[in-house]
């Protein structure tokens, strides 16, 4: 039987919705039956049904006593999807002008709080994936200069996300460093797609341990990522910092384990499984 919910993609509310699916099934209805098989609440039918017959999905017979057929609804939901899909694009370009109207106007006003002294305007907290992955894919594009990665699983971003992470900037001849944790070459998909990676350039070390995945962007801004410890699943808050001092000390730490790292082997490795060509994985 068709759930009353599917209707509400035309834009049928739940009482047009089962008054509609009750007609539907009889030849002709009394508003007080369409009531009692649509659990309709008696002082709504009449309304309900007014507003079925304006849709065209209904119409009142002359009958004694008032009664109600349904429309043939390969017609009547032919029409009422046109009406529900120009309505959508009505209010597509209603969103895309008021979007385009708010950035003109807010624009200042941001720029203008960007000039104010905030302590804590060089901090961002990001949760969830679809953030944090959103987020990284936006520095690795704004990079200029140079990327240093810190990699270890589980992975955050999707494997196309991580391929894109990791060529945009090797595309733009960046200067890319990552280091992975030894336990990467376990596993034979991510020791593929290093292969392919490093053959594009990015140059990679093998560290016995990567304590914490960081991203550090030009030496100015970092990207750290935290796993939750206490979650069943894999869970991670990230940080975005916007200050060369914390990039600096970064810089360090990661530059002590570059040291001390073994290179991997720049060779061509296997495809990775999964994944068509020219794809691959990153932080």
């Amino acid at each position: 039987m068709t759930d009353p919910a599917s209707l509400a993609r035309l834009g049928l509310n739940a009482y047009e919705a089962a008054a509609y699916l009750a007609l539907l099934g009889r030849p002709e209805l009394t508003p007080a039956e369409v009531a009692g098989l649509g659990k309709i609440p008696r002082q709504r039918v009449y309304d309900v049904l007014e507003s079925l017959a304006a849709k065209g999905l209904c119409r009142e017979l002359e009958s004694a006593p008032k009664s109600y057929a349904a429309a043939d609804p390969r017609a009547a939901l032919e029409m009422l999807g046109q009406e529900r899909l120009a309505e959508i694009e009505r209010e597509r370009v209603r969103t895309r002008a008021a979007v385009d109207r708010l950035t003109e106007e807010l624009g200042p006003v941001f720029a203008a709080g960007k000039r104010q002294n905030d302590p804590l305007a060089y901090v961002e907290v990001l949760s969830g994936p679809a953030r944090i992955a959103h987020r990284a894919m936006a520095l690795a594009a704004a990079a200029a200069k140079s990327v240093t990665s810190c990699v270890k699983r589980p992975l955050i971003l999707t494997p196309e996300q991580n391929w894109a992470f990791q060529t945009t900037p090797l595309g733009r001849g960046l200067s890319y460093r990552a280091l992975y944790d030894e336990s990467a070459l376990a596993d034979p998909e991510l020791s593929g797609w290093m292969s392919r990676l490093a053959d594009r350039g990015l140059s990679i070390r093998l560290s016995p341990e990567v304590p914490l995945k960081i991203q550090s962007f030009d030496d100015e801004v970092v990207l750290v990522s935290m796993q939750d410890p206490t979650a069943g699943e894999p869970s991670f808050t990230a940080v975005v910092i916007h200050n060369r001092g914390v990039a600096a000390m970064m810089g360090l730490a990661f530059e002590h384990l570059w040291e001390r790292a073994r290179p991997f082997p720049e060779k061509a490795g296997k495809e990775p499984r999964g994944l068509p060509p020219d794809r691959g994985s990153a932080p």
